[in-house]
């Protein structure tokens, strides 16, 4: 990876100053300099009306006037590596059980599968158990059928052990041009234990039907430590009765699955047997978890890759937002265009769920939001949705709930979406650009064109701040604000981008966005970024869309 190095950079600063100098301009003329229809009606910025809601006190820093150059890249700093996220807890859907949670390690684990493999007794287990431990031992066991009582709610499910086996669906192809698959069918009927799993949908249900009393999730459950004289029933007390409770029993040969067929007595093979025969869901989904992680890193496991969960306080305002509402955000922790639209639904106090997705695997859920698969995505309603950064945040101001982030003037409001398509057109693309440039005199041309478009948006703004408009967070802040983060946080390791000078209006409006409270609830950790972009630095084949976009020169996405 290449960075730019100090001494090109200084054979450069010479024909850079003209651009990094702001030219002074009337106050009157500012925000219409380049719209010449306007000129006529010269319009002074101030900050617009707002209508005023309770929102949270944020510090910001006093306001100083000094124009000074946009900085460009002069030193590089050495990278220091970051430890990966680990991976959100997954959930796993048989086509009888949901819910199933995929937990590598929980306790007691070889203790479990034992007792569910064996299956001595009828076993009773709480919902978070049966989540919990049964998707360690699916291996052994294969689906036959499920039944529904006609009058009762509760549900039952018959499994066969998997060595018993079963004849083929399907007959076999006999077309010449299908593709063969290498499989080696088992010899059958190597054991003959069934189970039934009995799905109860409160504790009510498990007593009136099997007189058991729902297990203790605690240790007063267990014999050996209630206290002498402790009822099961008084031990179960802390149990949440409305929960779903589960029982497994072995019904080969007792007549228990109400045929009477099956020879009695366990398995005739040991676990260890059973899982060289099918490795269990949970095992498959860490296979597949690694298979992606290197798929994603191209082959190098030392390399970074992007992360799927959030860090620091953006994590606790996904988790904030993480029940059901009418309003659904769908999202990446990395994204920044995403983070634009998170800082508008905070900074107008909107009731709203954050949905992280991962928009490399396109889920169906993304899908049906945006049929291109990308974020951010918005579904509001049953069955609305809309996507596209800037056009999401325009429905979210014709909402009209919350401040608004344009303002009431006309031609104020023009002049608002004039620079941030300036934004869109000209700063987005050369931020890219410079990051996953290679060559050392590119990164310095790179770098010159993104100091140049940033000063333009900084001669457009108001003289005072810190904001675009003044002394508020508006439309064009929040539109820069993200990779206004991502100058500190990913170009400044990767690229040897430096801080703001001391003193300048580039310097306030910096600080004042990083101070701006929904700017930091929906920014996550420093290790975050630098994981996630080192794609875009190494300009690694296939990282994204916005990527493959600069790379052939088209426009973004």
């Amino acid at each position: 990876m290449l960075c730019i190095s100090k001494a090109m950079l200084c054979r450069s600063l010479n024909s850079l100053s003209p651009h990094l100098q702001p030219q002074p301009v009337a106050p009157q003329q500012q925000h219409i300099q380049h719209q010449q229809p306007l000129a006529r009606t010269p319009v002074r910025v101030q900050a617009p009306p707002i209508r005023r809601i309770q929102q949270p006190v944020h510090e910001t820093q006093t306001p100083v006037l000094v124009h000074a150059q946009v900085p460009v890249p002069v030193s590089v700093p050495q990278v220091q590596p970051h430890e990966v996220e680990e991976p959100t807890q997954a959930v796993s859907n048989h086509g009888q059980f949901e819910g199933l949670r995929l937990i590598s390690s929980p306790p007691d684990l070889d203790m479990w599968r034992e007792k569910l493999f064996h299956v001595d007794d009828t076993i009773t287990l709480t919902e978070g158990e049966f989540q919990t431990y049964f998707p360690h031992v699916d291996n052994v066991y294969s689906h036959r059928s499920t039944q529904r009582h006609k009058r009762k709610r509760f549900v039952s499910h018959y499994w066969d052990c998997r060595l018993k086996g079963r004849p083929p669906g399907t007959k076999k192809s006999t077309d010449p041009e299908k593709k063969k698959r290498k499989r080696v069918a088992r010899e059958r009927d190597l054991c003959d234990v069934k189970i039934k799993i009995t799905e109860y949908f409160d504790g009510d249900e498990l007593v009136e039907q099997t007189g058991q009393h729902p297990p203790a999730q605690n240790a007063v459950a267990n014999d050996q430590w209630a206290m002498p004289g402790m009822t099961m029933t008084q031990a179960a007390l802390g149990v949440n009765l409305k929960q779903k409770f589960y029982t497994i029993q072995r019904v080969n040969g007792n007549g228990g699955n109400g045929k009477g067929d099956g020879v009695a007595g366990p398995h005739k093979h040991t676990l260890e047997d059973s899982d060289r025969v099918k490795k269990n869901s949970v095992q498959r989904w860490l296979m597949k978890n690694e298979r992606d992680k290197k798929k994603a890193q191209g082959g190098d496991p030392t390399k970074k890759t992007y992360h799927k969960k959030a860090t620091g306080a953006a994590l606790i305002t996904a988790k904030n937002h993480s029940k059901d509402e009418d309003l659904k955000l769908y999202g990446s922790c990395f994204c920044p265009f995403v983070q634009r639209v998170w800082i508008s639904l905070e900074q107008k106090q909107l009731p709203y769920q954050y949905i992280e997705v991962d928009p490399y695997k396109k889920p169906q859920s993304l899908i049906d939001v945006n049929p291109r698969g990308l974020v951010p995505a918005l579904r509001h309603g049953p069955t609305w949705s809309t996507y596209e950064s800037t056009v999401i945040m325009e429905y979210l101001e014709d909402l009209q709930s919350g401040p608004p982030l344009l303002p009431q003037n006309p031609q104020m409001r023009a002049t608002c979406r004039l620079w941030v398509d300036h934004i869109n057109r000209q700063i987005v693309p050369c931020f890219y650009r410079l990051l996953q440039a290679q060559d050392q005199e590119d990164q310095v041309t790179h770098a010159k064109e993104l100091s140049v478009e940033i000063g333009k948006l900084v001669n457009a703004a108001d003289p005072q701040g810190p904001f675009f408009l003044g002394r508020e967070l508006g439309f064009v802040d929040v539109q820069i604000a993200p990779w206004v983060i991502r100058l500190k946080k990913v170009l400044e390791p990767y690229r040897g981008w430096p801080a703001p000078e001391e003193g300048s209006r580039w310097k306030r409006w910096v600080d004042a966005i990083e101070a701006e409270g929904a700017v930091r609830r929906t920014t996550s950790d420093d290790g975050l970024y630098m994981d996630s972009y080192e794609r875009y630095a190494e300009n690694r084949p296939g990282t994204s869309q916005v990527a493959n976009a600069v790379n052939s020169g088209r426009g973004l996405p």
